[in-house]
């Protein structure tokens, strides 16, 4: 895999063409978007070992890129779980003068006892919507109750640019609201590791094609060992592609590959 330095190089020289959006998987729900005009945010970065002192889980790959060598527009969270919003990567995410903080109220609490000035964070809900450069923000519904540590102020994303939306789940578990609010997506980025309250990959294959998601992706393993996201967990990415394929014939299914590159367009895959 290329180092962190090499990463981060590809993504400021990546131009985007207009009508298209680039994104780089980070392991995990973590990643990195840039628009045509330039504009870089993360969404849900987990890159350090900070889920060892909680819950004594080590990363079982290393970390695709060092927030210290970023320099993001805004960072998102989903909610304020550790992998999701990772304490060791707020300070050098945030670092840049010109980066901003989007989360709901229990992750911008936690970013603001770090010392972030207030008026960078903007705390939102479902149906909020907030512009960065020229990539718009979308809070949707998003259903993650896991009994140890319940967020039921969790949200999902649309992310827009033009004709171009991509649907980031967070964690969440089945729930036709989020059909309801994100219905017509041109790709659809889907947790499917099936523990600690998120959709199995079968359920993530429903809801792609009741969204009507013009490319599927399944996402949300990888970053640990397959035995640490528990039992009963769905990690096999071909298993969510053969149950997609099952309900929508023909329908399109990527597998990302860490730190690589994918383009999309209004109806997914970008040529």
């Amino acid at each position: 895999m290329k180092s962190s330095a090499q990463l981060w190089r590809e993504i400021q020289q990546t131009e985007v063409s207009a009508g298209s959006l680039a994104f780089w998987w980070l392991y995990q729900a973590g990643i990195v978007l840039k628009s045509p005009a330039g504009v870089i945010v993360a969404v849900d970065p987990y890159l350090s070992e900070s889920v060892m002192r909680s819950y004594k889980l080590p990363r079982g790959v290393p970390a695709p890129l060092d927030p210290a060598d970023a320099d993001v527009d805004a960072l998102l969270a989903t909610h304020s779980h550790e992998d999701h919003l990772d304490p060791d990567s707020i300070e050098p995410f945030l670092r840049p003068a010109q980066a901003r903080f989007v989360g709901p109220p229990m992750a911008a609490d936690k970013v603001r006892a770090t010392g972030v000035d207030p008026s960078r964070i903007t705390p939102v809900g479902r149906g909020d919507e907030v512009t960065i450069g020229d990539i718009g923000v979308r809070a949707v519904h998003a259903r993650h109750m896991f009994g140890l540590e319940p967020t039921p102020d969790a949200v999902g994303y649309v992310l827009s640019c033009g004709e171009v939306s991509v649907y980031h789940s967070g964690d969440t578990e089945y729930d036709s609201e989020i059909i309801a609010d994100t219905r017509g997506v041109g790709t659809s980025l889907v947790c499917i590791n099936g523990t600690t309250g998120n959709m199995n990959v079968h359920e993530a294959a429903l809801l792609a094609w009741l969204q009507g998601a013009r490319l599927a992706v399944p996402f949300h393993y990888g970053l640990w060992r397959d035995a640490d996201y528990g039992e009963g967990a769905t990690l096999d990415p071909g298993q969510f592609a053969d149950t997609y394929g099952r309900l929508n014939p023909g329908g399109r299914v990527h597998i990302l590959q860490a730190a690589t590159r994918v383009v999309v367009g209004p109806d997914g895959l970008a040529v």
